[in-house]
């Protein structure tokens, strides 16, 4: 593990990336001001349609109308739009009682076992779980298992529990905007470790389980419909340890990326013989089963 860059390099870092991922200092700019009307309100249907096919043109194959919980013009926002829900019938939940399933829609990036106390990704960064995980508390991690699960701008981006179970502990954890998209990541700049990230423990029938949401270049907020009133406090990690843990059962959706991100979800060694059922560069959706 390399000494972790200072905040300035950071932000140059930030602002290298921007240009290169937006072609240049006008595409930077122009995303920038994107996102910042991405919750306007857009008042009629013909322009929704409108900036909806520009968005589908930019980044083909675009949303997919059919899945999606309501016609595309029903969205009054491009933020509306970026966090809808999908019709359950295009995401049945698998209901094998010691599965684990996929807690977003996207892309696998890495599954792999930690391994004398590291994550490694296949691109040859290496993570301390201390460092991705701090003030979570655990015995041992060597053993787990992790899977990383990219997030494109037209996937769906809600996240759904692994399991039945609950919340216990929530940790916010704040930080950099470096983009998590693969081709940008580097062991100078280990995004995991450097990006913002909230981390949701859980109870489940297999054991305690991690969820790690990763905020990218383009996130502006993680939302928490399981619990509303949630608040981080400034530029210190909140740690937030449920007295009533919240239930949640398989395929539930708990928490939002407005824009797009990543999702690592680390659990532990089963006694039983088990298989991982998902490998990189998989195309996944929320609900079908990733370990059984």
């Amino acid at each position: 593990m390399s000494i972790l860059p200072k905040k300035n390099e950071i932000r140059r870092e930030e602002y290298r990336q921007a240009k290169k991922a937006n072609g240049g200092l006008w595409g930077y700019f122009f995303v920038k001001i994107c996102i910042k009307i991405s919750r306007l309100w857009l008042p009629t249907k013909r322009l929704r349609l409108f900036l909806y096919q520009i968005f589908n043109n930019i980044y083909p194959p675009g949303i997919n109308e059919e899945e999606a919980e309501f016609p595309l013009h029903e969205y009054s926002s491009l933020n509306s739009l970026f966090t809808r829900g999908v019709k359950s019938k295009h995401r049945p939940i698998s209901r094998g009682k010691y599965e684990l399933l996929c807690p977003c829609d996207g892309t696998i990036q890495d599954v792999g076992c930690i391994e004398q106390g590291q994550i490694i990704t296949l691109k040859g960064i290496k993570y301390l779980p201390e460092s991705l995980l701090p003030q979570v508390k655990m015995k041992t991690f060597d053993g787990w298992n992790y899977v990383i699960t990219y997030l494109s701008l037209t996937d769906c981006h809600r996240v759904f529990s692994p399991q039945d179970g609950k919340i216990e502990n929530i940790i916010h954890v704040p930080g950099a905007r470096l983009h998590v998209t693969p081709s940008f990541q580097n062991p100078e700049f280990p995004v995991y470790t450097l990006n913002e990230r909230m981390i949701f423990i859980f109870s489940t029938t297999i054991g305690s389980c991690i969820l790690v949401m990763i905020a990218g270049s383009d996130v502006g907020n993680i939302t928490l419909p399981a619990l509303p009133d949630f608040k981080p406090v400034g530029y210190s990690i909140t740690n937030k340890n449920l007295r009533s843990p919240i239930p949640v059962n398989r395929g539930e959706w708990f928490a939002t990326f407005e824009l797009g991100s990543t999702v690592i979800l680390l659990f532990p060694p089963q006694n039983e013989r088990k298989s991982i059922l998902i490998s990189p560069n998989e195309k996944v959706k929320y609900g079908q089963p990733i370990f059984s």
